[in-house]
């Protein structure tokens, strides 16, 4: 390989020189990744972005009775009668 000095920052190694690989003979390789950089890129992500959720029939029949379940209406009626209703311990005497 041939090695042709440019100047006193710059060489040329073939046809690559080191100001196309990233300065002083490093190439431009990824850095580590740290913790702090993968908790930064988390909190900065673009949160106005289109979440799609592709799902089985079954699993939306699922999440079609859990909002369903979650969402109802109540009224104090139910409620009241739901908690008011007569509980009975042990056996029933006739």
């Amino acid at each position: 390989m041939e090695e042709q000095k440019i100047g006193e920052e710059q060489t040329v190694i073939g046809n690559i020189s080191n100001a196309e690989i990233g300065g002083a003979g490093q190439a431009n390789l990824p850095q580590e990744v740290s913790i702090w950089s993968k908790i930064k890129s988390f909190l900065l992500q673009d949160v106005n972005r289109d979440v799609v959720i592709t799902m089985t029939p079954k699993q939306e029949k699922v999440l079609r009775e859990v909002h369903d379940f979650w969402f109802q209406k109540v009224n104090f009626g139910k409620v009241k009668d739901f908690l008011f209703q007569e509980i009975t311990l042990g056996k029933k005497n006739k």
